[in-house]
Parts: C-alpha cells; structure tokens; sequence
C-alpha cells in the first residue's frame, strides 16, 4: 500500500517548470484567509497579539477545527492558515500551513522576486505557565520535571514545494519584554528569542524518501532554567524566497510548511512521541461515482451508474494499543424525507505504528447498499456523517465527520476551494472541460468559473468562452464561442457566472473552456483535493491532448431550467452600450448609454477602458460621453464600461480607419 500511495502521490505533485503549454502555480491571493478575515473583523474578533491570561500545560493543538485561522484559546496572531485541503497524510484531518500570504489573504508586501528570502507567517502560542504546574496539587516546575514540546511538520504538502534556502524556524521566548530603568528614565526592551530548531526547504517526494514517512515529528526538550517561567511562549516561523518570472502572472504562493499535533507537556521522555487518537485522515468523499456535484435531474435519470459502489475513507490509530472500535454512516435528508445508515460492524484497529492506515474493507471501503431517491424536485441536499469510536465502555476515544452531498443546476468535479491556479500558453491554446448528460437533450444555460486573481490583476486578459460537442471521446466542432474577461465574485470564494447569450442545446457528451488570447496567465482555480484530469484537455498545437496535471479545474456548467441574473454573475446579453461613429475615423468616439433612471447616476463616475484583441488595455479614462481616441492606431478594440464598484455596463466592439 505505502509504494501504491507513493506512485500516486509522486503524480499528484507534479509541477511544471519552464515554459510549457500546461501550467500550475500557487494561489497568489487565499480567498478563505481574506473572506475569514473580513467576518471576524466585522466581529471585532481580531486583536493585536497580545493575552493577558497565560495557559497551563498541557498544551496541545492537532488543528482539527478548521477555522482557518489558529485558535484564540493557544495562539496570538492569525497569519498561519487552517485548513484541511493542503496537507497529504496529516496525523489527523486538517493542519496548520505557513506560506507566503498573510493574514488578509494576500502576497505579503516583501514578496518581492529575487534572490532573497523574506521571513512570512508566523505562529505564537500564548503565554504559558512554565514557572508551576497546578494538578493534582500545585507546586514549582523545573527542568527536572522532562518537559518536552513535540510538533509534527511536512514541506509543500499539495502546494508549491520550499526551495533549499527557504526553511522553517521554532524559536522559544528566552527573556519577555519589559521595561529597564537607566539614568534618566526607562527604555523598552523587546521580546529576546532564542532559535531551538530549523529545517530547510525540500520537495515533498524527497522529505518522503528522506525520512520514510509523510509527517517528521520533532521532539525538543526543556533545559534550560530560563524557560521555567510564568510567561514562557514559543513559535514558528518560515522564511520564503519568490522565484523572479518574465511574466508577472505566474508567479505566486510557495514554500508550505504544515504543522500538526504540537503538543507541550511536563513527565515526557525523547520516548513519548505518541499522542493518543482514533481519527479520520481525510474528509468525507462524495457518494458520485464522476463528480462532487451535478444536477439532480441528470442524476435522476440514471442514478444506479452514478452513484459509488463503495467510498474511501482513510482512519489511523495513534495510539500503541490496539483499539476495538465500530464505524458507521448516515445519510439524511429532511427534502425529500430520506434516512439510511450503514454499519462496519467492530474491528481491531491496531497502531500507526504497525498498520498506518486501516485497511479492513467494511472500515476503509464501506458499501454504499442504496440508492440516493430519485424525485421530481429541481435540486437536493443530503447529510452524510461518519462515526467512528472505541467500543469500549467509558473510552472517549473516537472522531466523527460529516459532508453534504449536493445536488443543484451544474456539474461539479471540484470541491469548491482552490489549492493553486492552472493556465496554459501560449496565446491561441485551448482548454476544454468534459462533461457527460444522462437525460439527452437537455439546455446549457451558464458557464460558472472561478478565477483566482493574480498580482497586479494581470490575468485581466480577453478570452473566448467556448463550447465544442464530442468527437470519439475529444472536443469536437465548436457550437458556442465568445469574447469574454476573467471576473471575480464580489463575494469571496464564489464562482462568477458567463450567461449564454441563447439557451444552447446539448446533447450526449459536451465540452466547456476557452481559447486565449495573449500568453499571460488566465488563472483559473486548480482543486488538488479531487482529481479529474482525464477530464481536462489542451490544445496548442492543433492536437487535442490529456491533461497531465492531477486535480479539478473550477468550472461547473449549468444546464436545465432558465436562471436569473444575479449578484456576481456576467450576462451575456447584447451590450447596452452604443459606440458611434463606427468605424471611426475623427478625434472622438461617443458613447451613449440608453437612459434609464438609475443609470446616469451609477455610471457618471464609471471608467472607460479599450483593450487590443490581445486584451491589452490601450487606453484607460473616467466615463464620459465622448473619448478621445486620437492615440489608438488603426484596428479592432473592444471598449467596456464599469461603475466605481466595479459593476460592468457592457462592452461593445469598434473599429479605428482613419
């Protein structure tokens, strides 16, 4: 199983370097990290840094919460990133990630490419009582007392790998900030850390070979006396380099390091390197045999081939004993009214440290024995939980998970939140997204796209949405094409909307992507998490070819029943804007937008911008009703008008022959 799992994982990291047709970066902006953020400071959540109130020991965090950022109740700052997306064999489902985007969830200001590396996140405990222990009865503590702190650590994980200059830094509080008196008055004298342990940057497959595991725990004692003291803290750091590129576009997010299980604690031993659990690994799968989502009516009409025989899930016993435990599932669902359960019976899960990962089919592979209800409802939603617990009577030991299975008006082989971003050069290449209807002919409506933006919104480049139906399994003639930009959601972590211009029909097996057309980077979300490349093809040189990059892009068709227009979405309606005289051959291009009521007062203050047909911006100016285009050589342009908040009126095509 370990050599199955290298062969896959050795695939699943594959990053393209140099200048390819394929390409997949990091994210250079966390829409999680920014949309979190915005949520806790409208709560006034996030402080400055600092407590009041330190915390006895034991001190243990195995960043299961999946809050995204750490926990208030063990760290101060809020720059690393919780999640359960970027590390591969975690100790227990989610872990801590530092990297180079900070706690908005942009690119720190100091990631500047170059040779040089740039210290990024940080993560500090709170202060921690080392002077004294208080159970079962109070009393000093000193170095005799083995205190040890362990943490486990990993490099790259799912996203970019740490170059060899690149490390991660544990550092404990020697001497606390304070106040000393000199001749004259005081001066302030800052934190005094001590470093107690680095580890430089690798790949994930050469850490793996390195150390024979996934996950390398690190143990570190307490010895020296200046530690024992009733503001002792700790904390991790990672410095980060950011490879210079000749297109701004591609360079991005890099140098991951997870963290998990950081626990700190008094009587241990170099010895005590076992914390004890009986966890999931990874999150709940999809019960669809091809997709995360898809619509229920296509679902309904052949719900036998698409719903899994069996699901996967990975459980570990931490533990050095051998814990006799049970696993079960539910499904539920209150529209339409639906409960199932599924029972694995009980079974000897034995340690890590002997069988990493359970195998036992009814645990690892359990049955699905039933079918998700069929039902004449435009969309459904179900409840799937995993339970998994020590038999025992009295014994907490356990974990619980739980995933909602969708069903909604799209095709969904992604779970909705980027790990990294995927594009492809050079200007002209194609990329197209299969998908498969069950109920023949049916109505694409929309095209949903997430676009992660790029530094200096360089991504903001023209491309032609496009459609092709089948050919012997590759995309086939062209049924749909238009000229379109990347967009963002005004909400974070949500997909923009393409309107068809007419309700298009699909048949059988159909494509969705686009063609480019300049070299920059389009930027489109990349999940790592699942994977569809078999799925994913390109074209860049008149040859439809595989995709060679493992995960799912962010593209989800929508088909079925008309849509409205709404917050977010981009309509594909003939353009409101009028550009006359065209062609235009004098100083001054008017414009004219038709009167309404609202529209003077939300686009007096808008901008005009005119793009090339390589998507270059040409010419940048507030809106007015007539532009000077006296600069603009002879050519096709494309102008768009967009109010102060960025809401776009339309975009029309012109042509300049003086």
């Amino acid at each position: 199983m370990r050599r199955f799992f290298l062969i896959i994982f050795f695939t699943l990291i594959t990053w393209v370097a140099g200048f390819t047709q394929e390409i997949v970066t990091g994210l250079q902006f966390n829409p999680m990290v920014k949309a979190r953020a915005m949520e806790l400071s409208r709560m006034n959540y996030l402080n400055s840094g600092t407590d009041t109130i330190p915390v006895a020991i034991p001190f243990f965090d195995d960043f299961s919460a999946n809050n995204v950022f750490p926990s208030s109740d063990r760290w101060i700052d809020h720059y690393a990133f919780e999640n359960e997306d970027l590390p591969v064999f975690p100790i227990n489902l989610g872990a801590m990630t530092l990297d180079a985007i900070n706690d908005s969830g942009n690119m720190y200001p100091t990631a500047i490419p170059g040779p040089n590396n740039f210290i990024a996140d940080h993560l500090t405990s709170r202060y921690i009582r080392l002077d004294s222990v208080f159970t079962p009865v109070p009393r000093a503590l000193t170095p005799a007392d083995s205190v040890y702190l362990s943490f486990f650590y990993q490099p790259q994980g799912r996203g970019k790998a740490p170059q060899k200059s690149d490390s991660l830094v544990l550092e404990f509080l020697a001497v606390p900030a304070h106040d000393s008196l000199i001749m004259g008055g005081t001066i302030h004298i800052p934190d005094m850390w001590r470093q107690m342990w680095f580890a430089n940057g690798m790949p994930l497959d050469t850490f793996y070979l390195k150390n024979n595991k996934w996950f390398a725990q690190v143990m570190i004692p307490l010895t020296d006396t200046i530690f024992f003291k009733n503001k002792f803290r700790f904390r991790f750091f990672n410095y980060v380099s950011l490879a210079s590129s000749s297109l701004p576009s591609w360079q991005s997010n890099t140098a991951q390091w997870n963290l998990d299980n950081v626990y700190l604690n008094a009587g241990r031993n170099r010895y005590d390197t076992v914390y004890p659990q009986l966890r999931f690994v990874y999150r709940p799968p999809s019960l669809l045999r091809r997709y995360e989502s898809m619509p229920y009516i296509q679902y309904c009409d052949d719900p036998t081939n698409e719903l899994r025989d069996t699901i996967d899930i990975l459980m570990t016993n931490r533990d050095t004993l051998t814990h006799t435990s049970s696993y079960n599932y539910y499904v539920t669902s209150s529209a339409p009214s639906f409960s199932k359960s599924y029972s694995g019976g009980t079974y000897d899960i034995k340690p890590y440290s002997s069988t990493p990962y359970v195998t036992y089919q009814k645990f690892a592979h359990p049955e699905v024995p039933f079918l998700i209800p069929i039902g004449g409802a435009d969309s459904a939603v179900f409840l799937m939980k995993h339970v998994v617990k020590e038999v025992t009577p009295g014994s907490v030991m356990g974990d619980t998970m739980q995933a909602y299975q969708k069903f909604y008006n799209y095709y969904a082989y992604d779970d909705g939140t980027p790990e990294a971003s995927f594009g492809l050069t050079p200007a002209g290449s194609q990329l197209a997204y299969r998908f498969r209807l069950n109920k023949s002919p049916d109505t694409l409506r929309a095209i949903r796209m997430y676009f992660n933006r790029t530094l200096g919104n360089t991504s903001q480049q023209f491309f032609y949405l496009t459609v092709w139906n089948d050919n012997a399994g590759k995309p086939g003639d062209t049924i749909y094409t238009e000229l379109v930009m990347p967009r963002y959601a005004d909400s974070i972590n949500k997909f923009v909307t393409y309107h068809i211009k007419r309700p298009l029909g699909i048949t059988g097996t159909f494509y969705v992507g686009w063609e480019q057309t300049t070299d920059d980077f389009l930027s489109i979300g990349f999940d790592r998490y699942t994977n569809s490349q078999n799925e994913i093809f390109w074209n860049c040189t008149g040859t439809w070819n595989n995709s060679s990059m493992s995960g799912s892009l962010m593209i989800r068709p929508v088909i079925g029943k008309p849509i409205p227009l709404g917050i977010g979405e981009i309509s594909s309606e003939k353009s409101t804007i009028v550009a006359y005289p065209n062609p235009c051959s004098t100083r001054f291009l008017h414009l004219r937008i038709p009167e309404t009521p609202e529209k003077p007062k939300i686009f007096e203050e808008g901008v005009a911008v005119i793009y090339n047909l390589m998507g270059q911006i040409q010419l940048r100016t507030g809106y007015q009703k007539e532009i000077d285009v006296s600069s603009l050589a002879n050519g096709i342009y494309f102008l768009e008008i967009r109010n102060r908040s960025g809401i776009r009126a339309g975009i029309t095509k012109f042509i300049i022959s003086r």
